[in-house]
Formats: structure tokens, C-alpha cells, sequence
């Protein structure tokens, strides 16, 4: 029985690869083999080197940015056959609010622009990409074809400081990826799988700054609210994309929200001094 992923050569093109989360898996992809398309408004630092790496500026909020940085990336690595659509605005880059009643509809718009919309786009781009690719005849060239979409816990949960992020992830991780799956195989046959990762608290050095700054939040996001009593490391999320953009690993596996949370149970909803 073949173990290995099989990604050697596989153009996967990653929204938001500069990150944290994107960066680990960036070196994943290239440990693999892979050639990897990092999008991005930030430039990577440290900037990965090597042959099978490429990076361009894109605001995936952009529809004729991302529809160049595409036809950029596949001059030089070919059709993009997996699309892992990471970037968004996350909780770090947001304001937080007591309640909803003290948010500005300004940031709620613009968290549902570029999480949900960018998204869209992401995924739209890439699924014309395909389109364009198989009009030629080349179908059959193309092996670990599929989207990954890059969800969060909080899109199970929800955030009471931040219903725009919640929200937005609920949208992508459960409508868009529940709606692609019999649209993909349409456009690329043999192409039947879209599936999102949702992690839960990932033990970055934001969070680590974050869980300086408030003392309580270590234990409300990832100790008590958690089976493993620990949050994620990058790793492990990057590895379960992996196994994602794997046809040999995942090739039946569609429609589905893998949880990378060390067993997220939900949120701790009262503090004790409010009881």
C-alpha cells in the first residue's frame, strides 16, 4: 500500500500563505513536493526559497487582482489543480465589542466583504481556471484536483464579541463548501472534492501575546472548552490541509468540516463573578 501524499508536482495555490497559519502551510506543501502560489497582501518573512515557490501581491477582495495573480501563477507552474483559500481578516485583525449592539455596521460589512466575498471570489477564480483548463482537453492531466476552504471554530460556535467573523465563517464553511460539491464534478469530472478545515485556537505567537494581555483567555479558548485542554499547533492544521489536497489520502472524502480544535466542546458563556 502506497503511504505517501503524492502532491510531488501538484501546483496548490494558497490564499493568505504569508500567516501564520498559511506559513507552516507553505513548508508543508514544499516538504511535499508541491509547487506552491502564495497570495497575499504581505510579502512572506521569512521568504521560502526554491524553485517550486512563487509569491504575488493579492487582495482576494479584488476580483481583477485575483483573476491575474491566477493566470501569473499558472504561467510559470502550470494549471492550479488544488486552491486552499486561507486569507481573511481574523479575530486578531478585528475590533472586539462588548455586544452587537455596539458594532459599527461599517465592520461588519467589511468583514463579510473580504472573508465571505473574497471566498467566493477565491473559489470562483479557481473554479473558472478549471473550466478554461478542460476546454482545451486537458482533463486528464491534473491529479489532486479540489478547494480547501479555511473555516474556524467560531463559525460552529460563534464569537459574542465578533458575530461578523462568526458569521462569515459559518457561510463559507458550511453554505459555499455544502453548495460546491456537486459543482465542482460538473465543471472537472473526477473532480468531487471541496472540504473545509475549521481550527480552533492556534497556539501562535499573536495568541500567545493575546493570552499575556488577558489573563483568562488561555483557559476560556483552549483549556476549559477543550478535550486536550491545549491549543493547536500550526502544524497540525497544515498537516490536515495536507491530507486534504491528498486524492490518495482524502479522494472520497467531500462536503465535510474537519475540526483541528483538540476537541472543541463550545464556549464558556458566564464568568464566575457574573453568576
Amino acid at each position: 500500500m502506497d503511504l505517501s501524499l503524492n502532491l510531488d508536482g501538484t501546483h496548490v495555490l494558497i490564499t493568505g500563505g504569508s500567516g501564520f497559519i498559511g506559513s507552516s502551510t507553505v513548508t508543508a506543501l514544499l516538504s511535499a513536493g508541491a509547487r506552491v502560489t502564495n497570495l497575499d497582501l504581505h510579502v512572506p518573512n521569512p521568504f521560502p526559497s526554491g524553485p517550486n515557490y512563487q509569491y504575488f501581491p493579492c487582495d482576494i477582495a479584488s476580483e481583477s487582482t485575483l483573476i491575474d495573480a491566477f493566470s501569473s501563477a499558472s504561467a510559470t507552474f502550470g494549471a492550479v489543480a488544488c486552491c486552499i483559500a486561507l486569507a481573511s481578516l481574523d479575530l486578531s485583525a478585528l475590533p472586539h465589542h462588548e455586544s452587537l449592539a455596539d458594532m459599527d455596521v461599517e465592520q461588519w460589512r467589511r468583514t463579510q466583504r473580504v472573508n465571505v466575498e473574497g471566498t467566493f471570489l477565491t473559489a470562483r477564480t479557481w473554479l473558472r481556471h478549471l473550466r478554461e483548463y478542460s476546454q482545451v482537453g486537458k482533463k486528464g492531466e491534473l491529479r489532486n484536483v479540489g478547494l480547501i476552504i479555511v473555516g474556524s471554530e467560531s463559525g460552529h460556535f460563534g464569537e459574542r464579541g465578533n458575530p461578523d467573523y462568526a458569521s462569515g465563517k459559518s457561510a463559507v464553511q458550511y453554505g459555499l463548501v455544502k453548495s460546491m460539491i456537486g459543482d465542482v464534478a460538473r465543471v472537472w469530472p473526477g473532480a468531487r472534492r471541496v472540504n473545509a478545515v475549521a481550527p480552533g485556537p492556534v497556539d501562535t505567537a499573536q495568541f500567545r501575546r493575546e493570552c499575556a494581555e488577558n489573563p483568562d483567555q488561555l483557559w476560556l479558548d483552549a483549556q476549559a472548552t477543550t478535550g486536550l485542554r491545549k491549543p493547536v499547533p500550526p502544524e497540525s492544521v497544515a498537516k490536515s490541509i495536507l491530507f486534504l489536497a491528498s486524492e490518495d489520502w482524502s479522494g472520497s472524502i467531500t462536503g465535510q468540516i474537519l475540526n483541528v480544535d483538540s476537541g472543541k466542546q463550545g464556549k464558556v458563556m458566564w464568568m464566575k463573578e457574573e453568576c
